[in-house]
């Protein structure tokens, strides 16, 4: 693996991490532009093939949009309220978990 193929996948891998982290608070769109302007700053990916990247990917961003916007609107509503509270109260006073290797722990306050 050449030396600009391992700065793409660490740019890579560290704006993946800061989206799912969310390290200082920052959103996860932040840290998203943060990698895709670093790739293009840096010279490792060349301004035309961003641009091309950014006009193909349309139909993906529109749908993308619309799931934001339906789960804001359901969050909203509270639905995933009414949905957790549903699951509460027909698991009877279950403790089980029925993924492996999940203790559920975590979640527990």
């Amino acid at each position: 693996m050449t030396f600009h193929q391992e700065a793409i996948w660490a740019i890579a891998a560290l704006a993946t991490a800061g989206v799912i982290i969310q390290p200082f608070r920052v959103p996860e769109w932040v840290w998203a532009v943060i990698g895709a302007a670093a790739l293009v700053l840096t010279g490792l990916i060349p301004l035309t093939m961003a641009e091309t990247g950014l006009l193909k990917g349309g139909d993906v961003y529109l749908f993308l949009i619309g799931m934001m916007l339906l789960s804001e609107t359901a969050r909203a509503n509270g639905l995933f309220d009414w949905i957790a509270t549903w699951a509460v109260n027909h698991a009877a006073g279950s403790t089980a978990v029925n993924c492996p290797g999940f203790t559920g722990e975590r979640f527990v306050q």
